[in-house]
């Protein structure tokens, strides 16, 4: 070791001597005098290094290391004078004299001093060997810190490296996806200008063409229904779009509401036969064993599925062409449960299999150049599939080029316990609204004026308001029993349709708890009815309204 470490070791190694020494000193304390001398030496204790350590009382030695020590008078000794004079317990003193030094240290007491020092010999004897050996040493250390710090980055750049990879093919990843995307969207678009562009133009044009034949009236209602076809379309479209755009959002709601299988597979039947008809496509039921008609479900859903479905299997069929449909209960281990099976087998185009693999992708189309024939915005199946989804079902398919393609459905339901119970409704043609006092609410005039115009066209007397707060205000002042009925818009100024609901239903009035208030709205969503009702509404009817789907639900409300 270097010098700084001997002297070190001097402290290190002495203090136990000179401990014991001065606990041999306090043993003592009849000695008075003694001889000590600065030279003579030995070996120290214990084969320790050449340290030499003595106690001395009145310049004689009483107690030392070495028994040659004992005795002798320190009074002429330079060293031990020296050390007197310069030192400490807390200090290392460097004595040379006649190229002769030592190293040492003395601790001071009232009548004695306790001294030991160390030959610069046995100091600087081993210096090269130590320095060698530290400088070994510090080589030593220096590699394995150097390798270590050199496997540690090599692993932190790896894994840097390859979380830079991950993340780059990521971003490749998500690129490819978003042009893919924005290609969809782009298509789609322009699809959609075309598609929605196709019935307005055609709405314009058969306006025009009335306007020209205004006296002819054979010509007057094949344009009227030309111009409601174009309608429904354009209708469709626009229910294509945000029907997907709330499935991929997450905000489509389950409704548990009561209805029957049968009437609602007949009320999409009678509208595709209509479009079935005219390319001369029969459609062909295959009845089978149903017990449970009444469910509790999801019946917007449900015919909304069985639409696209059906609107389809039109749509790419042949002329001439037929379309197969069956419905079957397939019994449920859960107790009030039910699963409905349905199936839609087609004679048309049928799928390549290529496009098998995207058919449930939003915005798909295999034949986008067939615009006349094929129109559409290919959110028909992609929708039809999240719907099912969304009600706990699955959609299946089989199809072949030229051949066909089927369709099979399967979707669990609840079982209505109350069927029974429920009071049957009445023909369409039995219903009148005729003399009814109906308060209606609308901001909008053109809105107001058609409604107004069905309502008096049967009969009820209509008294107008154009915003929540004027209707709230218009029932407040009316005397008890005179309205009705309520027709409330949602999207209002001032008060909106669900806050004047309910400021009606907390009226200090009996009427204002029991006089059916009716959502008319353009706001058609699941989660709409289920909010008008939460409102305190009792029915909702979407825009553009049916007028007698109204005055069913008008009459069934009004006892």
């Amino acid at each position: 070791m270097p010098a700084y470490c001997s002297l070190l070791r001097l402290q290190t190694e002495l203090l136990p001597d000179v401990t014991e020494l001065l606990a041999v000193a306090r043993a003592l304390p009849h000695v008075q005098t003694a001889a000590a001398t600065s030279s003579g030496g030995g070996t120290g204790r214990g084969g320790r290094s050449r340290i030499f350590g003595a106690v001395i009382q009145t310049e004689t030695t009483v107690f030392g290391n070495n028994e040659s020590l004992l005795g002798q008078n320190t009074a002429d000794n330079e060293v031990v004078q020296a050390m007197k004079k310069h030192t400490d317990s807390q200090h290392i003193y460097h004595f040379r004299k006649e190229g002769i030094g030592c190293y040492g240290i003395m601790l001071k007491q009232r009548d004695y001093y306790i001294y030991a020092y160390l030959p610069d010999t046995e100091v600087f004897c081993n210096l090269p060997l130590s320095v060698i050996g530290v400088i070994f040493l510090y080589f030593l250390m220096s590699g394995i810190f150097w390798f270590w710090t050199y496997r540690t980055n090599l692993a932190y750049r790896k894994q840097e490296f390859e979380k830079d990879e991950k993340y780059k093919a990521e971003l490749l990843t998500a690129a490819k996806k978003a042009e893919a995307a924005n290609e969809a969207k782009t298509e789609f678009l322009h699809r959609m200008s075309h598609d929605i562009r196709t019935p307005i133009n055609g709405i314009y044009g058969l306006i025009n063409m009335a306007d020209h034949y205004a006296d002819d009236m054979e010509k007057q209602k094949e344009y009227r229904t030309k111009v409601k076809a174009a309608s429904n379309l354009l209708l469709e479209l626009v229910n294509d779009v945000l029907d997907m755009s709330k499935l991929e959002s997450g905000e489509v709601v389950l409704e548990e509401s009561p209805f029957n299988l049968s009437k609602i597979s007949e009320e999409v039947l009678v509208v595709i036969e209509q479009i079935a008809a005219e390319q001369n496509i029969r459609i062909v039921w295959e009845k089978k064993e149903i017990i449970h008609r009444d469910l509790i479900g999801s019946p917007g859903y449900v015919k909304r599925v069985m639409m696209n479905i059906l609107s389809n299997a039109v749509k790419y069929n042949r002329e001439n062409g037929y379309i197969y449909l069956s419905c079957m209960e397939i019994p449920s281990e859960q107790p009030g449960m039910t699963t409905m099976e349905f199936i839609c087998r087609d004679t048309g185009i049928g799928m390549t299999e290529e496009f098998q693999k995207h058919i449930f992708e939003p915005f798909a189309q295999e034949y986008t150049g067939s615009r006349t024939k094929f129109v559409g915005t290919g959110l028909g199946m992609a929708i039809a599939r999240k719907l099912v989804e969304k009600m706990g079902g699955t959609i299946t398919f089989e199809s072949e080029k030229g051949v066909g393609t089927t369709f099979v459905i399967r979707v669990p339901f609840k079982i209505d316990p109350d069927a029974d119970k429920r009071e049957e409704q009445k023909d369409v043609s039995e219903k009148s609204i005729k003399g009814l006092h109906i308060l209606l609410a609308e901001d909008n005039e053109l809105n107001m004026e058609i409604a107004e115009f069905m309502l008096q066209n049967e009969g009820a007397d209509v008294s107008k308001a154009w915003n929540g707060q004027e209707a709230v205000e218009l029932f407040r002042n009316s005397e008890p029993g005179e309205f009705d009925v309520i027709l409330m818009d949602i999207m209002m100024p001032v008060m909106d349709g669900y806050e004047a609901a309910k400021m009606i239903r907390s009226l200090d009035r009996e009427d204002a708890k029991t006089i059916p208030i009716i959502a008319m709205t353009a706001n058609a969503f699941t989660e709409d009815r289920i909010r008008a009702k939460e409102a305190g509404m009792d029915e909702h009817v979407a825009k553009p309204v049916d007028v007698e789907l109204l005055i069913k639900v008008i009459h069934k409300l009004v006892k």
